[in-house]
């Protein structure tokens, strides 16, 4: 079989790494036959694969115990026989790392050990240590259940790890171990008395550790208690689902991967959290810089001269290392020695947003895994990240940049939603959440990386109403479910399959990106996570976003392997023609530099925003001079240069191979390059109208339509200038070029049918004048699950029904109206503003469904007949109004229904393509062919 007719048969039907995922939420422990049920409910609505995730309305003492497993037995069995594919979601709730607290039951010493500080000044003796807090009480009390015994934190076994004396101007830091004579250490928190007072013009810090008596999580750093962790949150799965490993169980997710994070009324300096602790991290940090230890120390906390900061650098780069080989090393060894691939993610501070610092602003991240998103990276087979609420984000780029990096391409995307709208509550969620904002997510989040969505996530039950506390509730911890929805049944399906099909198009491209930003990895552990960079690496990725200007993120690692030509710099096939440091302070060493000069030689533009180079990690410090002498060669920006600027940093390409071209002002949104098959394939979408252009060299070349709403492909004309491609509302269309080397042999190609793009004579379409339906509708309620349910009822189609009596009906109901014809013909129906999907039948017969504007249906003259015609309008909207009811969660219903009305004309349009005309053009009024109401 040819490369084309694989991708071809790939692209028709999806696999399921392509096709969208979830976690399967359990709330209770779940019998046979609900199991198999809802694992067939996701097969049959698209969604090809599964996490099951035990939440924390499921009894913590309940998960992993035989009838747990039992029941993850059936699910896996079940989708065995679907073809299905399984990922093992790797703790309860959420945050890797503690196995319901099965991992330190009995073992009280692997708990998690945090290292703190106390700082006595000149001429004092005694310090205190008090007022600690968990972050965890920001989720509140069902949270603090789920981290803490009794849900209460408890401090025990304190002991002084490190005690320095501070003094003169440059810091110079001396350890002193008989400096602490007493240590009385309480549940919360700790006091200190010094054998003698602190020396004038000096200062004390005394490191102190503790174990949280209280806590399910393991030290993470202390390899002891990541090898328990493994025993007992790992190998339960490998002794009940054993031979399904490496077949249907395919691999092992991690999320979010860390110890709490800590904070107390005395803490100063610049690390804002405690640190994750263990003897073995201690002697690793001896080991490294013996002598220089307390120097180092020191260096955490405070100083902004190069050379403090370039210590504050190595002593992060060593941390992340250790917690990484300690952590996630322990992982990955467990999950390939079981046949298993290992993904995950870890906590990213982008999620939701584009600045670096969007997320986790009150937790230091830095002593997680020192934010160092390439090297977690390097510990996975996947890449995965996590993107919330349904925007335009830097999470799915960043995770494609990644998994660049290490020599792959794509991202999985756990999918969720958090912020309500205006007038909600926090943690209320999205239960408001349409088809059309899932998919113009979905579409927006795979033009930027993403291989697969992980919806988050698929209910095991809606929960109850009668309390509305954060995630003890079901219905309350971060929903939506999908599967409760009332669209998610009859309208997923073709969602699902149009997103994997477009991951299948995108998955062999090779992305034109011409411009590379330096993810700031030292300057992060320099400046912390809310440094000026957090901002600036935002700024600069949303505006090359928004200028439709291809990028990703590259490591200084990445600097280090580059090789350049002229005009570009290359790291391995990713070749880029401008390289931007966003308000970069901190670079490995003068070497960088130097690769930066090499680069502004042989023409690549290299530009700054923000702050500049004026540390270095290792060896001398003469980053501030070294960049001086640069600078006339780097193009500096106070603030993100214009969007014309932007555009100008990509290659022009109409002469050397196929692009795109977005005009100014063009909503359109797309991703391509070329393909592993010798041609060029390229993705656009519009969330609104807009127009884009083919440009081709000289050719000859084909030019294909491969449409994801079916699996077919056509041919469409590429002679002449520019292909002009014009596309409607929501409208997603997918071309592949390649050079016509059939054409003077006259053999015929493997596509379908035939077509023209938009722009190359484009025929009119012809319709009547269209004629408003405003009175004479009926609304019918089927639903058994409402007290509604077999009502019918007048109803207006100028506003939704929330208004006119039914403010907590969020069910699935029909719009009935009769429609008078002298002669059958073709009809269009047109409905200005739905909230929700819609399946349109006429006489009985299903004619069309739409769950995303434009809602446009043609109904074909074979359904209808002369006289009357019943016209049945099918809505199902959101579940907000049913789930918000009563709660004080939400200001006012959302709408429901039909909001304007519908519009009926003659059409002699082409044939209907899933809701998208293969051409574009003007109406011409043509006499109404109904009458009567």
């Amino acid at each position: 079989m040819s490369a084309q007719e694989t991708a071809l048969r790939r692209f028709r039907n999806p696999d399921p790494w392509h096709a969208p995922a979830a976690y399967w939420f359990w709330h209770r422990l779940p019998d046979e036959d609900t199991v198999r049920a809802q694992v067939r409910q996701m097969h049959d609505a698209g969604i090809r694969s599964f996490q099951v995730q035990a939440r924390l309305s499921y009894p913590i003492e309940g998960y992993l115990d035989e009838d747990y497993l039992a029941a993850c037995r059936v699910a896996v069995e079940t989708a065995a026989e679907l073809g299905m594919i399984v990922g093992i979601y790797d703790d309860y709730n959420w945050q890797t790392g503690h196995a319901a607290g099965r991992a330190v039951t009995g073992h009280d010493e692997l708990r998690e050990r945090h290292l703190f500080w106390v700082r006595i000044p000149a001429g004092a003796r005694d310090g205190v240590l008090s007022g600690i807090r968990s972050a965890t009480e920001n989720l509140g009390p069902a949270a603090m259940d789920w981290h803490y015994e009794g849900g209460v934190v408890a401090w025990a076994d304190w002991r002084v790890e490190y005690a320095l004396v501070v003094a003169g101007e440059r810091g110079t830091a001396a350890e002193r171990p008989g400096l602490v004579d007493r240590v009385d250490g309480a549940a919360d928190g700790c006091r200190l008395r010094l054998a003698e007072p602190v020396p004038d013009g000096a200062e004390a810090i005394v490191f102190v550790s503790a174990r949280c008596a209280t806590s399910r999580l393991v030290n993470p750093v202390d390899p002891l208690a990541v090898d328990r962790f493994v025993e007992a949150g790992y190998q339960p799965f490998a002794d009940a689902l054993g031979e399904f490993f490496g077949s249907t169980v395919a691999y092992m997710f991690f999320d979010q991967p860390h110890a709490v994070y800590y904070d107390w009324a005395e803490r100063t300096g610049d690390l804002r959290s405690a640190m994750p602790f263990h003897e073995s991290l201690a002697a690793s940090i001896r080991e490294r810089w013996r002598e220089r230890t307390p120097q180092v120390l020191a260096a955490v906390l405070d100083g902004d001269d190069p050379e403090r900061l370039s210590l504050r650098a190595q002593f992060y780069e060593h941390f992340s290392g250790y917690a990484m080989e300690t952590f996630l090393g322990r992982l990955r060894a467990w999950s390939h020695a079981h046949g298993l691939r290992q993904t995950g993610h870890e906590v990213l501070g982008h999620v939701g947003g584009w600045a670096l610092d969007t997320a986790f602003t009150n937790w230091d991240l830095r002593v997680n895994f020192g934010l160092d998103h390439f090297g977690v990276d390097g510990y996975r087979d996947l890449t995965a990240v996590d993107a919330q609420d349904a925007l335009v984000q830097l999470s799915p780029v960043f995770g494609d940049s990644v998994a660049r990096h290490h020599g792959r391409g794509g991202t999985m995307v756990e999918q969720y939603f958090l912020t309500p709208p205006e007038g909600g509550t926090p943690w209320s969620g999205h239960w408001g959440l349409s088809l059309e904002e899932l998919r113009t997510t979905a579409i927006n989040h795979h033009l930027q990386g993403m291989r697969q969505m992980i919806f988050h996530g698929f209910y095991q039950t809606h929960g109850h109403g009668d309390d509305h506390e954060s995630m003890r509730n079901p219905r309350f911890d971060f929903p939506p479910g999908i599967n409760f929805e009332p669209w998610f049944a009859d309208h997923h399906l073709p969602f699902a399959l149009e997103s994997a099909r477009l991951s299948e198009f995108l998955d062999p491209v090779s992305p034109q990106c011409d411009v590379a930003v330096l993810y700031p990895l030292r300057t992060v552990w320099t400046a912390g996570q809310l440094g000026e960079q957090a901002s600036v690496l935002g700024a600069w990725a949303r505006a090359l976003t928004e200028a439709r200007v291809g990028f990703h993120l590259v490591d200084e690692r990445d600097l280090e392997a580059a090789a350049v030509e002229e005009g570009a710099v290359c790291f391995g096939d990713r070749r880029y023609r401008a390289l931007v440091l966003p308000a970069v302070t901190t670079l490995r060493s003068a070497a960088s530099l130097r690769r930066l000069s090499r680069l502004a030689e042989s023409g690549v533009r290299v530009l700054a925003g923000g702050a500049t180079p004026a540390v270095y990690q290792e060896g001398p410090q003469t980053a501030a001079a070294d960049w001086a002498a640069l600078a006339p060669a780097v193009e500096v920006f106070d603030a993100v240069p214009a969007e014309t600027v932007l555009r100008g940093l990509g290659a022009r390409r109409e002469r050397t191979e196929p692009t795109l071209r977005v005009p100014a002002g063009s909503a359109v949104r797309w991703r391509g390059g070329p393909d592993a098959a010798d041609g060029f394939r390229f993705a656009c979408f519009a969330e609104v109208a807009g127009t884009v252009e083919l440009l081709l060299p000289d050719g000859p070349w084909r030019l294909e339509e491969w449409v994801a709403a079916d699996g077919t492909v056509h041919a469409l004309d590429a002679a002449g200038g520019p292909v002009v491609l014009r596309l409607e509302q929501n409208e997603l269309r997918l071309l592949r070029v390649f050079r016509d080397t059939e054409h003077a042999s006259g053999r015929a190609d493997a596509t379908e049918g035939s077509g023209v793009a938009a722009g190359h004579g484009t025929p009119e379409w012809e319709r009547s004048a269209p004629e408003e339906l405003v009175s004479g509708w009926l609304l019918e309620i089927a639903d058994d699950a409402y007290e509604e349910a077999g009502s019918r009822r007048d109803i207006a189609v100028t506003c939704g029904w929330e208004r006119q009596g039914l403010a907590t009906f969020a069910g699935t109901a029909d719009y009935v109206r009769q429609v008078e014809l002298d002669a059958p013909v073709p009809l269009e129906l047109v409905l200005p503003a739905v909230a929700g999907a819609v399946v349109v039948s006429v006489n009985g017969v299903r004619v069309g469904e739409r769950a995303w504007a434009p809602y446009r249906v043609t109904i074909p003259a074979d359904a209808l007949r002369p006289g009357g015609n019943e016209l049945r309008v099918r809505v199902a909207p959101s579940a907000a109004n049913r789930y918000y009811a009563g709660t004080g969660l939400r200001a006012e219903p959302e709408p429901c229904g039909l909001l304007a009305p519908p519009l009926l004309s003659r059409s002699l349009a082409p044939p209907d393509l899933g809701g998208r005309r293969a051409v574009s053009g003007t109406a011409s009024e043509q006499p109404s062919p109904f009458r009567g109401q």
